[in-house]
């Protein structure tokens, strides 16, 4: 018995016998469940070949074959932009090849739109709210002379003003060239209780003389005043560089009060040196701010706005654009409702904007306040614009506190300035 063990352990050790045993086993599953396995295993091959078949299609499908050189449509973040794309077979093949890279290239353009600057496709309004951001950096090698002529009617109470030409205007870098225009404002304090508040009386601008650094405009610019609002009014003359594409770069300007002149008795030609742009306080506004940093959110909060008229204008109503910019890329904006306008306007009005953490830490905001007459369509006028956030210098204050005081509002007044 011992014998035939040994014997039997001895066969099951070798190869032979351990094939024939592994062989012999068999799986303890009926016919049933291993044809359904079976055929289940051959439905998820055929399924993946499919998938292949037909990813493989649409590879071979989009490729677009080698032919004839065709000038690549770059995007704005490709940086490899001197290299050549793929060849096209035939006439077709270059059709589609590009209508592909003329909607890829419309497609950047659209996401990059926003952060342009004041383009034809933009607003007026948007540019100005936009504009004043950036306006003092591009104040640069100021120099020129700008003449013009002031006369006044006493027997019809008439200002007249004349700008005559520009001298040795500076020109951009880039273009050597130069399409001024001059824009003319009388500011006027005697309607204000703060000696420092100006209200703009009037504002007009000349025509714009193309590809000359020393322009002739002769435009003549007249308005009913007073003998004693005469004393009062201090002419502003702002020369900019006019560009479709762009905001008009500002030259200079000149201010002249008419209270130093002797108008009364003759006309008075003044021909000054073009000096650097100073804005000027026009009113204040209340602002609010509160940050809501697990929302997101930022809360303008538009309270109280004060100009230079102490007296009700029934026909005159104002608003306020708020525009959030970031990196100089406009985000987002809105604007309030009409007020009639008061020497203190009340709104009481909430604007909120839903801003990543790290726009809202690096945004700045414009508030722009526009005047405009009730009942008449494209009356509308800016009158003062604050600008408030983290990059601005001068407002640091009023943005800290709010970055100090998480979730609650923060109210402040600010200088509109135009």
């Amino acid at each position: 018995m011992t014998m035939k063990l040994f014997i039997l352990n001895r066969d099951m050790s070798s190869p032979g016998s351990f094939r024939l045993s592994f062989a012999s086993l068999r799986m303890p599953f009926s016919d049933g469940v291993k044809y359904t396995l079976l055929g289940i295993s051959v439905s998820l091959f055929a399924i993946a070949a499919l998938i292949l078949t037909w990813q493989l299609y649409q590879y071979f499908k989009r490729k677009p074959k080698p032919s004839g050189k065709v000038k690549s449509y770059q995007s704005v973040d490709d940086k490899q932009a001197g290299k050549t794309i793929f060849e096209a077979a035939d006439k077709e093949s270059d059709i589609q090849k590009h209508d592909y890279k003329v909607q890829k290239l419309e497609d950047e353009i659209k996401k990059l739109s926003r952060c342009l600057s004041a383009t034809s496709s933009i607003s007026e309004q948007d540019s100005a709210d936009f504009q004043s951001i950036t306006e003092a950096d591009a104040q640069v090698n100021i120099h020129g002379k700008l003449r013009f002529s002031v006369s006044y009617d006493r027997e019809q109470s008439q200002f007249a003003l004349t700008v005559l030409d520009a001298t040795g205007l500076p020109v951009q870098d880039f273009s050597q060239s130069a399409d001024p225009f001059v824009k003319v404002k009388l500011l006027s304090g005697s309607l204000s209780e703060q000696p420092n508040l100006q209200c703009v009386l009037q504002e007009w601008e000349t025509k714009t003389v193309k590809n000359s650094r020393n322009p002739v405009f002769g435009s003549q610019f007249s308005c009913p005043l007073t003998e004693k609002e005469l004393k009062t009014i201090t002419v502003k003359l702002e020369v900019r560089d006019f560009d479709r594409f762009s905001r008009h770069s500002v030259l200079g300007e000149v201010r002249t009060r008419l209270n130093n002149l002797n108008l009364l008795s003759h006309p008075v030609e003044i021909s000054e040196e073009l000096q650097k742009l100073n804005k000027d306080l026009v009113g204040e506004i209340l602002l609010s701010l509160k940050y809501l940093p697990t929302a997101q959110r930022i809360e303008v909060g538009l309270l109280k706005i004060k100009t230079a008229s102490l007296t009700s204008n029934q026909d005159k109503a104002l608003y306020a654009r708020v525009t959030i910019v970031c990196n100089q890329c406009r985000l987002k904006h809105q604007k309030t409702s009409l007020k009639s306008k008061w020497g203190i306007t009340v709104f009481n009005e909430v604007l909120t904007f839903s801003l990543l953490d790290s726009n809202i830490r690096e945004c700045v905001i414009a508030v722009s306040v526009y005047e405009t007459i009730i009942n008449q369509k494209n009356s509308k006028r800016l009158i003062g614009q604050a600008i408030l956030g983290k990059r601005k210098a001068g407002e640091d204050e009023h943005w800290c506190l709010m970055m100090q005081s998480l979730r609650q509002p923060i109210a402040k007044w600010h200088s509109l300035l135009i």
